[in-house]
């Protein structure tokens, strides 16, 4: 701990321990605080304009350079609750594999949590069962640590829940992009695909993958009939072998000459 306590000191201590988003529990112990003592040094942090409050007890650190944060909504979003990840419709787009950047932050999380609107930004958390809690790492964007699905788990939460990253058509445009420009392990998404152990998913997953031409060996298709977009009515073109009722009109699905 410094010797001298200062809004400044504690800002670089901070720094020095990569806690650039940490809660007032993470200072109290940090510094040997009480509760009264950690509130009103936060208070005085936060007028200085050295932290940011996100939510009640939750903090993002602005240094001496707050729009490297402000600019950084995956960053913020990674740090709102613990363990989570950024998915979806957020990670395609990091990616590189939709050009459409969504408006809200989509965090996966194996807990329940509302959504947080902070400085214009909104931050969306889908909960995850356990088991599909894998397939993440921590990436550097703009010099802030983010946490971030892989590119194949970030295919696959994506096709599992696609109201999460702009619906099915935005989806299968994604892998479509992925898979032409090489930039997805099928082998390993496949592998994800099983350890997943969700017929419905490896039902779309293996649909569309066929679709494009690419091998689906080693998925398993579901008992019964699946949706490909399962916020749609169970219609359209069925497919025998994958058991997907193609529910959406396949010009959306890849650009004219695919699939």
């Amino acid at each position: 701990m410094p010797q001298q306590i200062t809004p400044i000191s504690i800002a670089r201590l901070l720094l020095q321990h990569e806690l650039f988003a940490f809660d007032s529990r993470t200072v109290t112990d940090l510094l040997g605080l009480d509760k009264m003592q950690t509130a009103h040094l936060l208070r005085r942090m936060e007028r200085d304009g050295l932290i940011a409050r996100i939510e009640r007890g939750k903090y993002v650190m602005l240094g001496l350079t707050p729009e490297q944060a402000f600019s950084n909504p995956l960053f913020v979003g990674s740090h709102l609750v613990s363990p989570s990840y950024i998915s979806f419709w957020s990670a395609l787009h990091f990616h590189g594999f939709t050009d459409q950047a969504p408006r809200t932050v989509f965090v996966a999380t194996s807990r329940q949590k509302r959504e947080v609107l902070f400085r214009g930004m909104a931050f969306k958390f889908v909960r995850l069962k356990p088991e599909a809690f894998f397939g993440y790492r921590r990436e550097t964007l703009a010099g802030l640590p983010v946490v971030i699905a892989d590119r194949s788990k970030a295919i696959l939460d994506s096709i599992a829940l696609p109201e999460y990253a702009g619906g099915v058509s935005e989806v299968a445009k994604a892998l479509h992009n992925a898979v032409t420009e090489g930039a997805v392990d099928i082998t390993e998404m496949i592998e994800y695909a099983r350890k997943l152990h969700k017929r419905s998913l490896s039902s779309r997953l293996g649909y569309l993958l066929e679709a494009l031409g690419q091998p689906a060996e080693g998925l398993e298709p579901s008992s019964g009939p699946v949706r490909l977009d399962p916020q749609k009515p169970l219609q359209g073109t069925y497919h025998p072998y994958w058991k997907v009722y193609v529910n959406v009109p396949r010009q959306d699905l890849f650009p004219p000459g695919v699939a």
